[in-house]
């Protein structure tokens, strides 16, 4: 018989179906160097669509708005300087300038006419660069009144009463306070409630009905049809109807004049609004006689001055 012949052990394996397949096993080097590649892959990728939907450009920066300022109105340095703030010098010493061009007889500061509180507030007579849409009322909440440019700070005013100069000294110019006048009632909003108050040395003359009225078109309109009969006459003596003013409890107060007056009334001023819950506003126009009280009556009562000359005309 033959003998069976033995075969050598074969490294291929048999497959069900009885068919050899070679080993496809990787070595542990060949797996690490292949998650590693598809890592960094995966990060090239993300950090792509990264950059794409999150750009990393440094932000624009705005630039800080800057200040200006400004005398509002046209100042003749000749005849008027404004006097010091109670924090930039001593109130109770004029400044050379003041000691040159104010006469002696009119008041300098409060301790000259014997008051001695003093109220640290922004610089009268001085707006930003932002004032010309402040003063109409055009940066946004409520509309702020406005009386030949004054009244920017006081948006929240609602009860306004205007104190205006009839003497004899007017008669050249009143024209002007007419016009403008009705400028400043007719942007009044319905909200608001407004009375002026004529004065001279007399009585001082009301509009009817001597008493707050609503902004609303009758009422505009009454006070024009009376507007158009006040005559300027007599001299110049305002505290009767500052007093009056004062009285019917406003958020502020304008008070146009066009000359010197007496310098007692800063010192009732100071007593009849003593916790200056009344903004005053005041405008010396076209004489700087009593522009040093109107500033310091300002600048004491966290109003505005301006001093009115023939070029803030229209």
């Amino acid at each position: 018989m033959e003998q069976a012949t033995s075969m050598p052990p074969s490294n291929k394996a048999l497959s069900p179906l009885g068919r050899t397949t070679a080993s496809t096993q990787l070595s542990g080097s060949a797996v690490i160097l292949t998650w590693v590649l598809s890592i960094v892959l995966h990060i090239i990728l993300l950090g792509i669509m990264l950059w794409v939907v999150f750009p990393f450009s440094s932000p624009t920066e705005e630039a800080l708005p800057v200040a200006l300022t400004e005398y509002i109105g046209t100042v003749n340095q000749a005849t008027f300087q404004p006097s010091p703030m109670p924090h930039q010098a001593d109130a109770s010493q004029p400044t050379p300038a003041m000691e040159q061009h104010v006469a002696p007889e009119i008041p300098a500061t409060l301790a000259d006419l014997g008051i001695t509180k003093t109220v640290d507030v922004p610089i009268i007579g001085l707006v930003t660069g932002k004032a010309d849409m402040d003063s109409y009322g055009l940066s946004g909440g409520a509309k702020a009144p406005n009386f030949f440019g004054l009244g920017s700070s006081a948006k929240a005013a609602k009860r306004i009463v205007y104190v205006v100069d009839r003497s004899g000294s007017m008669t050249d110019t009143f024209q002007h306070v007419r016009a403008e006048l009705q400028r400043s009632i007719s942007s009044l909003r319905r909200s608001q409630k407004f009375h002026v108050i004529f004065f001279n040395a007399g009585a001082p003359l009301t509009n009817t009905p001597g008493r707050m009225v609503s902004a609303i078109a009758a009422q505009k309109k009454e006070f024009f049809d009376f507007l158009q009969s006040v005559r300027p006459e007599g001299s110049t003596h305002p505290e009767a109807a500052m007093r009056h003013a004062l009285a019917l409890e406003p958020d502020m107060i304008y008070f146009l004049t066009d000359g010197e007056f007496d310098s007692g009334l800063v010192k009732k001023l100071d007593r009849w609004n003593s916790e200056r819950k009344v903004q005053i506003f005041t405008i010396a126009y076209f004489d700087p006689g009593g522009a040093k009280l109107l500033e310091l009556i300002a600048r004491e009562h966290h109003g505005a001055f301006k001093f009115i000359t023939e070029l803030d005309l229209p």
